[in-house]
């Protein structure tokens, strides 16, 4: 059973550092996409997953497409930095002594992250659609999917809090002992 816990904590661990490596490759292209933008604009709409709505937006305003394009860039960081907090927390946890003070911040910090990417992707989205389209008359498509962040930094939560009662169980065991 150890070897098999091992091995699955092992690809996860990968697996994250798999997801990091992807989420930093869309940052980085958003980013070179918004630099691009004002060098050439024909080859930046050509970039990897570049967003067209928003090339419709700099046409009548480059404040509102700087701010949607570091709104996109924001939420690919904070996921790149989640990515990052489970690949560490993974390669440093302890399987001998899995509750411990490290393991509950970075889980808390993980559900903060999840937090972040949360409020940038949608309220901070919603507010910015919500400008834009009364300056602009541009309506972009809501997105509907960003609640699942917020779900994901409650349970995210939860465990740490779990992971803390579980260390205040094991101070509780050394000290009868």
């Amino acid at each position: 059973m150890k070897i098999k816990t091992e091995t699955i904590l092992t690809v996860s661990k990968y697996l994250a550092l798999l997801g990091g490596v992807g989420c930093s490759i869309l940052w980085g292209s958003q980013l070179l996409t918004l630099i691009a933008s004002f060098i050439n604009l024909e080859w930046a709409k050509l970039t990897y997953q570049v967003d067209l709505n928003l090339f419709r937006i700099r046409e009548q305003s480059i404040g509102f497409f700087v701010c949607g394009m570091i709104l996109t860039i924001a939420v690919s960081v904070l996921k790149a930095l989640f990515w990052y907090k489970v690949f560490t927390l993974l390669s440093e946890l302890k399987l001998k002594a899995p509750f411990s003070m490290e393991v509950e911040i970075k889980l808390e910090r993980m559900a903060y992250i999840m937090l972040c990417v949360w409020i940038v992707s949608s309220i901070f989205w919603k507010t910015y659609t919500f400008y834009l389209m009364q300056a602009t008359g541009i309506q972009l498509p809501i997105r509907n999917t960003d609640d699942e962040y917020l779900f994901m930094a409650g349970i995210i939560y939860i465990i740490s809090q779990v992971f803390k009662r579980g260390i205040e169980i094991q101070e509780e065991n050394q000290l009868t002992v």
